[in-house]
């Protein structure tokens, strides 16, 4: 199997570094693109895909809580994209408040995960991302 391309779409770097840290920890080959808010985000997508441009990712890792356009923004722009719009992606966030789960389950979300402050509880975010791309995890319902 190839390397996944796995895009992640986070602002924060402590939180970029455990990313890699737990994808590393499930031995996930796996190539990460990172864009570090909305704006980029969007970029990327206009080039998925392009000559010369960047690869169609195979799962989508994004936080809510971008700078400048918001996770929940970027992903209504992801699915608007043919080749996106089963793509799995995982919502990693903060945020609890029922109303954003409500709202990415909406936009056909296969995970939620919450950002713990416990390191091995983050190291986590490695099975699930290995759930959802076996499609175990595939669209969430609220």
């Amino acid at each position: 199997m190839n390397d996944l391309q796995i895009l992640l779409a986070e602002d924060n770097l402590g939180d970029i570094l455990l990313v890699r840290e737990a994808l590393e920890n499930h031995q996930i080959a796996h190539h990460l693109h990172v864009v570090r808010d909305g704006d980029e985000a969007l970029a990327f997508l206009a080039q998925m895909g392009e000559s010369g441009g960047v690869p169609f990712p195979d799962v989508l890792l994004l936080d809510l809580n971008l700078p400048k356009i918001d996770g929940p923004e970027v992903l209504a722009e992801f699915r608007r994209h043919p080749q996106c719009s089963s793509t799995p992606v995982i919502a990693i966030t903060s945020s609890d408040a029922q109303k954003d789960r409500v709202r990415m389950a909406s936009l056909g979300i296969s995970s939620y995960f919450r950002k713990p402050s416990d390191l091995e509880e983050f190291m986590k975010l490695g099975a699930v991302v290995l759930e959802v791309i076996n499609g175990k995890g595939r669209r969430q319902t609220m």
